[in-house]
């Protein structure tokens, strides 16, 4: 089973600084476990990957070779509006 989520994108445009410095910054995209399918699992990985959008022809999918890979807590933290999930 492979389960796969954006939790963040950049639009980045020809001549802008390529070189990205974000830290501790916000996920443009919430991400909640609804199945609690997350909670306590040993196989999660993080990989970046990108677009480079051309003028014409195929959208070719890049992928950065590493991956880091971590363990999912067993308990949830409680949110800012004071739900725990």
């Amino acid at each position: 089973k492979f389960n796969q989520v954006v939790i963040w994108d950049k639009i980045i445009l020809r001549g802008d600084s390529a070189v990205l410095h974000y830290h501790g910054m916000n996920t443009k995209y919430y991400f909640f476990d609804d199945g609690l399918g997350l909670k306590g699992n040993k196989n999660v990985s993080l990989y970046l990957s990108w677009n480079v959008i051309p003028n014409a022809g195929i959208l070719p999918l890049i992928s950065q070779e590493n991956k880091f890979y971590f363990d999912f807590p067993e308990e949830y933290t409680v949110n800012r509006a004071g739900f725990d999930y």
